[in-house]
């Protein structure tokens, strides 16, 4: 595992494997029902959150470390996730204003994408947790 003394900036490769196991937490969440959803993220802004979450995949794109077809569907999904209506983004605090949110239509097919992104992603996820010391995180 790479890390820096604590007054040292990350290196790139760092930088982008903390971002990678940021996103890959997002797609966990973002394949669950929207009950575990909104519990798992608080029950606060869980759509906007979520939604911001997974759009930022697309910086990992083009920095070398991902196939080529990893890079695609990380892209379409960050592309797809943008068809959220806004108006179920707003402010929203408390069990049933996310819920709502979550139960949206447009969500079901964006549930589905991630669960088969992190199938995708497995073999990479394990070297990233590998990366970060995570031991026994094979997400």
């Amino acid at each position: 595992m790479a890390t820096t003394a604590s007054t040292e900036e990350p290196t790139p490769e760092e930088f982008f494997h903390n971002a990678y196991r940021a996103f890959i937490n997002a797609l966990v969440i973002l394949a669950e029902p929207p009950d575990a959803q909104c519990a798992d993220m608080g029950d606060y802004n869980v759509a906007w959150e979520l939604k911001d979450d997974v759009a930022a995949g697309r910086y990992l794109v083009g920095r070398g470390l991902l196939a080529a077809k990893d890079e695609e569907a990380i892209l379409a999904l960050a592309n797809a996730v943008q068809a959220v209506p806004h108006s179920i983004l707003g402010s929203a605090s408390g069990r049933e204003a996310n819920l709502l949110a979550m139960r949206h239509k447009s969500w079901t097919p964006l549930r589905e994408e991630a669960a088969g992104l992190l199938v995708l992603l497995r073999q990479f996820s394990k070297q990233n947790a590998h990366f970060l010391g995570l031991a026994g995180d094979d997400t």
